[in-house]
């Protein structure tokens, strides 16, 4: 008896320490859940932190299969993913999948845009609400699975034949063990269908198996009623009513795929790894969740975007608190090309340190010249990103900015495609064809091409270029087009306003103001850097000799 006794105070007390083991890492995790919170908002993110992949943020937008979106090739060209990375304090998957998604899905409504301001306006001016929301949101935090929200997008499959399958293979060891009392020979079809159960366990766990996935997405559904219970108003005012949604997966809410609760803190199993796989009990409650999840698609969708959505526009009133300055978009409906318009005061780039501000007002296309490394790559995509910004967060880095909507497309960061085998000028002109096929519709095109058609020679490049600027010109578009064919200002000049970006030179070095200027480049500085570089000075006169014979007489000297 005595035994017996130490044994159970000896269980007790490994069961005690256990348990306050466990409590103790929870209150540490708790606790620095609650410092992380307090540290990173309103701070400037280091886009370098960002350690998950961008595949699987992507993944929620990708398998939406969204009609009307910021492009591949546009996204690419302007560094979207640094862009994304720097606004990107969410402390969930859902926030940072719809995050990355709000930013592919440019709008054209004013009422959505106006209702996103409101809730990121409302978390920046409530401290603590903002804090109670978000400490939510970070304990049900990342997913360990990849590409969580394929779950939510898997189309029907066998899953209700698997489950029969699971519920009758779970059966009959338990019926081969009272069939022993009949017949003692049962005993082996009783180990014998155990073992087989241990082995599909393991072969399915193995490769047809996603309990990360599913098991967020329940705790998904019950940080999303917890959310609810808070009954915040301006969330129920300006995001949609989630109360159907919440009322049609309820029975969902309290399961568990692996046998354990899906709370922050839970890491005991209760019934043991090796019953759970005798009895199949994970991949019949696995199939269960999933057949769920199936019926239920468009509910947990609607779920998972508004637990997004909460966390990714708190995520935006954080970037705003970390901007030196910004200002909220003018946005009009054009009703005609000539209505078209894109006016900004002291716009900059948010991925430069120390940027250099610029102001202008368009109507029309324009062309830039500009010697190497003035600033006409850096001008548009900073006026590209803002377009974008103003349209999904309602977030400009300028101090004015009014514009029309538009559909924004680039053209500028192409390389050669060695897996199709196409050259960059097939690359390229591929490229120009996607915008001059959207460039006719309703709502108006914004586009931004950089050294248009730099990978033919000189002469078709030249004619082919101005007419495809000319056709841009004359449909429902705004282009902005760097190059350095100083020809094409003079061609275009009829449609085409001219603006550049120029340097002082000197003996030593040259400076650049980064600032645009009216008017075309008259100023060269590509030779001239050759030299500071530290090229033969035989090479260097050679090739400033050649350049003035040419612009003086129009042809090459073939021989100095």
């Amino acid at each position: 008896m005595r035994d017996i006794l130490y044994f159970i105070l000896g269980m007790g007390c490994i069961f005690l320490i256990g348990a306050l083991i466990s409590l103790i890492e929870y209150l540490y995790k708790m606790k620095y859940i609650k410092q992380n919170i307090n540290n990173k908002y309103g701070k400037k993110l280091d886009i370098d932190d960002a350690i998950y992949k961008m595949a699987s943020v992507s993944s929620y937008f990708e398998n939406k299969k969204i009609t009307k979106s910021i492009d591949n090739i546009t996204w690419n060209d302007l560094n979207m993913d640094d862009v994304y990375n720097t606004i990107n304090n969410t402390q969930s998957t859902a926030g940072r999948d719809v995050l990355y998604s709000i930013l592919r899905e440019p709008l054209f409504n004013e009422d959505i845009l106006t209702k996103r301001d409101n809730l990121i306006e409302f978390f920046r001016n409530n401290e603590q609400i903002r804090k109670d929301v978000q400490y939510i949101l970070a304990k049900l935090g990342y997913s360990k699975e990849l590409y969580t929200t394929n779950c939510l997008f898997n189309s029907i499959d066998n899953s209700k034949s698997k489950l029969l399958k699971y519920n009758l293979l779970s059966m009959i060891p338990f019926i081969s063990l009272l069939l022993i009392f009949i017949n003692f020979n049962f005993l082996f079809l009783c180990i014998a269908s155990m073992a087989v159960n241990v082995w599909i366990s393991y072969t399915e766990k193995k490769h047809n198996y996603n309990v990360d996935g599913f098991t967020y997405i329940i705790s998904m559904v019950n940080t999303a009623k917890k959310l609810k219970n808070l009954n915040i108003s301006k969330i129920n005012q300006n995001l949609h009513d989630i109360n159907l949604h919440l009322d049609n997966v309820k029975k969902i809410r309290m399961k568990s795929i692996d046998g354990s609760s899906v709370l922050i803190n839970a890491d005991m199993n209760v019934f043991g790894e090796y019953f759970n796989m005798i009895t199949l009990k994970e991949l019949r409650n696995y199939e269960k969740v999933k057949n769920t999840v199936i019926k239920n698609s468009k509910d947990f969708k609607a779920l998972y975007d508004y637990v997004g959505s909460i966390d990714a526009l708190i995520a935006v009133a954080s970037f705003r608190d970390s901007l030196n300055y910004y200002t909220k978009p003018s946005l009009i409906k054009s009703s005609s090309k000539n209505d078209n318009i894109l006016e900004f005061d002291e716009i900059y780039h948010l991925l430069i340190n120390n940027p250099v501000s610029n102001s202008g007002s368009f109507n029309n296309s324009i062309l830039l010249t500009g010697s190497n490394a003035s600033g006409k790559s850096t001008f548009i995509k900073t006026i590209a990103i803002n377009a974008i910004l103003a349209q999904t967060i309602y977030t400009v880095c300028a101090k004015n900015y009014k514009s029309s909507y538009f559909n924004i497309y680039t053209s500028m960061a192409l390389k050669d495609d060695i897996f199709s085998n196409e050259s960059y000028y097939i690359v390229e002109i591929k490229s120009l064809k996607r915008i001059l096929d959207n460039s006719n519709e309703d709502i108006p095109c914004l586009c931004f091409v950089d050294e248009i058609l730099r990978g033919t020679n000189t002469v078709e490049r030249i004619a082919s270029s101005c007419e495809v600027l000319s056709h841009l010109e004359k449909s429902n578009t705004i282009c902005f087009a760097a190059t350095h064919d100083i020809e094409l200002t003079h061609l275009l000049e009829d449609s085409f306003g001219n603006y550049h970006f120029e340097e002082t030179i000197t003996n030593r070095d040259i400076e650049f103001d980064y600032k645009l200027h009216r008017g075309r480049a008259l100023t060269r500085n590509a030779i001239k850097l050759l030299d500071f570089i530290g090229y033969d000075k035989e090479i260097v006169d050679n090739a400033n000799n050649r350049a003035s014979q040419f612009l003086e007489t129009g042809k090459w000297k073939y021989k100095i």
